[in-house]
């Protein structure tokens, strides 16, 4: 629990400081009403007023520890106590995917091609946009996501790859590995399958609305596996509206043969559209397309909204009222007794204490209510943080030792989803290496994303696996920690890496180390036994199953032979995992299946959800009971005195033996 106005409780602390001096501090002035009495001491030396004064004085230590109670639950509820609930709202944005023929006869025109794609990034607001770009084979640049400025930062990198930068032909890498070129049809089933779930029809499972913004010519050069009308019927079959954007818009002809018409129909049959490049209303009207497509409610991304519980402290402030009022009905009964022949009245000093009396309890039972205005909102919370996954994919991480007989990297995907949840609100990237890093999600606050790419987290191809280090993603998350640092410098970041230590490529790793600053908390967390497990192999094929893809695809049931031919065996090497973690300035945790997820959480120092004017709020009532706290602590604290003023005037009991 968490004080919202937690300044509150420095002027009642002074008030209450007052009351207390004023209680004890002697009265200058004589009692006037006081008289002398002959033979007193004979009169308090009777057992019966003993008795009674005894009585008398445990009725007001009573009282006075009921009113020390009451005027620090009402100073609590006074300073809003809140707490950080984690909700999942429901979401309706959208996904899109935009998809970029690298073909040679699109060269002249992929530059500017680029800076349509970064148009529609600027005037994108909470969709997730993501890239792929193909020739001859496909691959994504970068997966569907709201890091806005790591999208515009990949597209300033195709375009230099695209002007012919010097140093960045590396950009196209993995285009050209299949036969032919310009498959269109290829790369827009490839587009199609970065969607979530990538689900027919008949799914039941609620789906963002999904569009594909495909730039290409059209023009077909080799044997495709798919071809772009069974492309396109397959975006129809899942939902998904195809925007075609043709740099050329050239035909040979009018007849519907042609590569313009041919792209035209197959974009119109999924209700999207087609454009031609240098028409003025290609970004504008495709922006405006996708904006009328119907938005799927589905459960979005955890967030911590700061929730008011007052509940303890105003129990606590009305059951000491309470109290309070019954010891002082003994002390100072509401009525005093009349002269003789009348009636009795009140005195107007006891009326007067016992209407605010009255009125402390009638303010403590109205904020017990919790009465509220309507039109109010809720501040929502976050971790504020950039929270970073490095981790390892190399073959040793399906050595069947977590937990028994499971893979490693079931662990790893365990850990990163309870990481996600105790982090609501945290920006997420996760980066995998084995002979060379990928990012393979960058900066999101979208935890249905990282639950996708941590579900379809594979080891490399056996037959590629050539020797990897450890320190392999050293380069690439320098890069992305300086990037988060520049764009967010007063966001903490966090950095989880999470593998078995092994080093196959024969030479000793490069040291994890980075600026100074750069990291600030995380862990180190170790999978695997000494025992040893044995590896599956990664054959890199489809399963089978129809899925495409995710956990287990590409298996067989041949596990990695060693040189003597028998099973080999991956241990764990803590040792190297601990330099990594020293290196890091973060502790290490090794990770078995069951382990506590708090323990961990507690040793990686990762902060926690905060009050956050960005990330928006919830509507709600805005509740008015801390006003009615404040009215009863401030007429608490003339009771405060009186009591203590009495519990000063007593004279002290004396014991009598019985003769």
């Amino acid at each position: 629990m968490e004080l919202m106005l937690w300044w509150v409780l420095l002027p009642a602390s002074a008030a209450v400081a007052w009351a207390v001096w004023a209680g004890l501090r002697r009265n200058g002035q004589p009692n006037v009403r006081r008289r002398p009495v002959a033979h007193a001491d004979r009169l308090t030396a009777l057992p019966e007023y003993q008795a009674a004064l005894r009585r008398h004085r445990r009725r007001l230590l009573l009282a006075g520890t009921a009113c020390a109670v009451l005027l620090a639950s009402t100073a609590v509820a006074a300073a809003r106590p809140v707490d950080v609930a984690t909700t999942r709202p429901e979401q309706h944005n959208r996904d899109i995917m935009l998809c970029l023929d690298a073909s040679g006869s699109m060269s002249s025109a992929d530059a500017a091609v680029v800076d349509v794609f970064s148009g529609l990034a600027r005037k994108f607001n909470g969709e997730r946009i993501g890239l792929t770009i193909f020739d001859s084979s496909a691959i994504q640049v970068f997966p569907l996501t709201d890091d806005y400025a790591y999208a515009q930062e990949q597209l300033q990198l195709a375009k230099d790859a695209f002007d012919g930068k010097p140093g960045s032909s590396g950009f196209l890498d993995g285009t050209w590995s299949g036969r032919g070129s310009s498959l269109i049809g290829d790369g827009l089933a490839s587009c199609l399958n970065s969607f979530q779930g990538s689900a027919g029809t008949g799914s039941t499972v609620p789906q963002r609305s999904r569009s594909v913004v495909l730039a290409t010519d059209n023009f077909l050069s080799g044997a495709p596996i798919m071809t772009l009308d069974q492309a396109a019927q397959l975006a129809k079959d899942r939902s998904v509206h195809l925007y075609a954007l043709n740099p050329g818009d050239v035909d040979y002809g009018t007849g519907p043969d042609q590569p313009g018409a041919q792209l035209r129909a197959a974009a119109e049959s999924t209700g999207g559209s087609y454009y031609a490049l240098d028409n003025p209303d290609a970004v504008s009207g495709i922006v405006a397309a996708v904006e009328r497509t119907e938005t799927a409610a589905i459960q979005g991304a955890p967030r911590a909204v700061l929730t008011e519980v007052p509940g303890v402290p105003l129990a606590a402030a009305l059951l000491s009222a309470l109290v309070l009022c019954a010891a002082l009905w003994h002390v100072q009964p509401p009525r005093r007794r009349g002269r003789q022949g009348t009636s009795a009245r009140p005195g107007q000093p006891a009326r007067r204490a016992w209407l605010r009396r009255t009125a402390i309890v009638l303010l403590i039972g109205a904020a017990v209510l919790r009465p509220g205005l309507p039109g109010g909102t809720v501040q929502a919370a976050s971790a504020d943080l950039n929270v970073f996954f490095v981790v390892d994919t190399t073959t040793s991480m399906v050595a069947e030792d977590y937990g028994g007989a499971a893979p490693r990297l079931e662990g790893v995907r365990k850990d990163i989803k309870a990481i996600a949840e105790k982090l609501p609100g945290a920006r997420f990237s996760v980066i995998t290496f084995d002979t060379t890093a990928h990012v393979r999600m960058p900066l999101s606050t979208d935890t249905l994303a990282l639950e996708t790419v941590t579900d379809v987290l594979e080891p490399q191809v056996t037959a590629y696996a050539k020797g990897s280090s450890i320190t392999a993603a050293r380069k690439v998350l320098a890069e992305r920690l300086a990037a988060a640092r520049d764009s967010h410098p007063g966001r903490p970041r966090l950095v989880y890496y999470l593998g078995d230590g092994e080093q196959t490529s024969g030479k000793e790793p490069a040291a994890m180390a980075f600026d100074a600053g750069l990291v600030a908390g995380g862990a180190v967390l170790g999978y695997g036994t000494p025992e040893g497990g044995r590896m599956k192999q990664n054959t890199g094929l489809d399963s089978g199953d129809g899925t495409g893809g995710g956990a287990g695809a590409g298996r067989s049931d041949g596990y990695v032979r060693d040189s003597g031919g028998q099973d080999a065996l991956s241990v764990i090497d803590e040792g190297r995992l601990r330099t990594i973690a020293a290196q890091l300035g973060v502790p290490y945790v090794h990770r078995d299946a069951g382990a506590s997820v708090a323990d961990m959480m507690q040793q990686a120092h990762p902060g926690r959800a905060a009050h956050s004017d960005s990330d928006g709020s919830v509507t709600a009532p805005t509740e008015l009971y801390w006003l009615f706290a404040a009215g009863a602590f401030l007429l608490a604290l003339p009771e405060a005195v009186a009591v203590l003023r009495r519990l000063r005037g007593l004279p002290r009991a004396v014991r009598t033996e019985d003769a």
